[in-house]
């Protein structure tokens, strides 16, 4: 017997925890279990699949296509032209057991969902997450593809929506926002101020901490702030610089290049890194002031929108989507991408004026209640869910 509940297959790139597999998360833990069930398709075993099962999700594991920046090279589009026939029937298979009524891909990296619900015939949400520059005419023609095989586009940003139109105006009739949401941390037991997580982390309890937290890659902008970092303490004997993440699977190389650059600096004992933390509600408890320094535009922001549930203020990239999360003077400060300068004094003035940092992070923490609460996001999705399921069925009786 079929099960009654609305049928959510979504196709996912990786099994990590960062951002879009965080968001993916959320929806599996946030989407009414008595209406809706969720199936989620990922390439291999990872951090994400026992959360997943957790929030009673089914998860597949099979020969997913996903088309990198690995996949630009010859022998990565060999591979590609060779995998992706298979992995589209493997989506087939998937849809025909599990009978969704919408086929959910989790990114723009992954087609093989695509193809097989326009095969199949069920309706098909891209769920964008990306604002990819270059190279130019990968972006224009997956923002194309994902277009022309999707019933709805769905952009975590109005920067991304705008981005996607500039590839693709035709995108326009049925390219539309849901904002990200971003769970309430629960209190943890232990920790009341900021000097018990650092406690928790084995960092100095009484220094003034700068957080980065992220992926540790070409882009999020480490060796930047390590740059401002150096400026900021020439002058603040007691600020200290922690880095929290790992690289994507396969680029260590950018971990091994971060150490060096930190063994090179005369601050060198200031800094600490940490690999991936899942309990990243301490690294920010543990913060005076979170750093979001993206070299390219975030199509949103994820980081900054979880430190502010923490009541940190964010010093952010002045581009993407951080314009949308960070309020300027408002929930935190903006600086210009990839100015050091502009960057460590935007820090310091955060270090050197607690009052002003404390009520930054407040201000910042009602925003992220009032925008970006994981209950508006799921909410919002199950309404386009719904929707399609809807018409699909008018189309079926038609």
């Amino acid at each position: 017997m079929r099960d009654p509940r609305t049928t959510i297959l979504f196709f996912h790139a990786s099994a990590e925890l960062y951002g879009s597999d965080q968001t993916l998360l959320q929806l599996a833990r946030g989407l009414d279990r008595e209406r809706f069930r969720c199936v989620v398709a990922l390439p291999r075993l990872g951090p994400l699949v026992e959360p997943l099962r957790a929030a009673g999700a089914t998860v597949e594991l099979g020969p997913l296509c996903v088309c990198g920046r690995a996949t630009l090279a010859p022998r990565g589009l060999l591979s590609a032209a060779r995998d992706l026939p298979r992995s589209i029937a493997w989506a087939r298979a998937l849809i025909r057991r599990h009978q969704p009524d919408v086929v959910h891909t989790n990114t723009i990296v992954v087609p093989p969902g695509a193809f097989a619900a326009r095969a199949e015939g069920v309706p098909h949400v891209t769920h964008v997450h990306e604002i990819m520059l270059r190279p130019r005419w990968l972006a224009r023609g997956l923002a194309g593809l994902f277009g022309g095989l999707s019933d709805v586009v769905v952009a975590n940003s109005e920067a991304t929506r705008s981005h996607l139109l500039g590839l693709d105006p035709r995108l326009e009739r049925h390219a539309r926002v849901v904002r990200n949401g971003v769970p309430e941390f629960a209190p943890r037991a232990g920790i009341a101020c900021a000097a018990d997580a650092r406690r928790e982390l084995g960092i100095d309890p009484d220094a003034a901490w700068i957080v980065l937290v992220g992926r540790v890659n070409a882009l999020k902008g480490q060796a930047l702030l390590l740059d401002a970092f150096e400026r900021v303490a020439d002058v603040r004997p007691d600020a200290r610089l922690l880095f929290a993440g790992d690289a994507p699977p396969g680029q260590d190389r950018f971990v091994a290049e971060l150490e060096r650059r930190i063994a090179a600096s005369r601050f060198r004992e200031r800094v600490v890194r940490l690999p991936f933390r899942r309990d990243v509600d301490v690294l920010y408890r543990a913060a005076d002031v979170v750093a979001v320094p993206s070299l390219l535009p975030e199509s949103f922001g994820l980081v900054a929108a979880e430190a502010m549930t923490c009541e940190r203020p964010v010093v952010a990239a002045r581009h993407g989507g951080l314009l949308e999360v960070v309020e300027d003077g408002v929930t935190g400060l903006h600086f210009t991408p990839g100015d050091a300068d502009e960057l460590a004094r935007a820090l310091a003035r955060l270090l050197d004026q607690p009052g002003f940092a404390r009520e930054l992070g407040q201000t910042g923490r009602a925003r992220q209640r009032e925008l970006f609460g994981v209950s508006r996001y799921c909410r919002e999705f199950e309404a386009l869910y719904a929707e399609l399921a809807a018409a699909r069925v008018q189309e079926l009786a038609a």
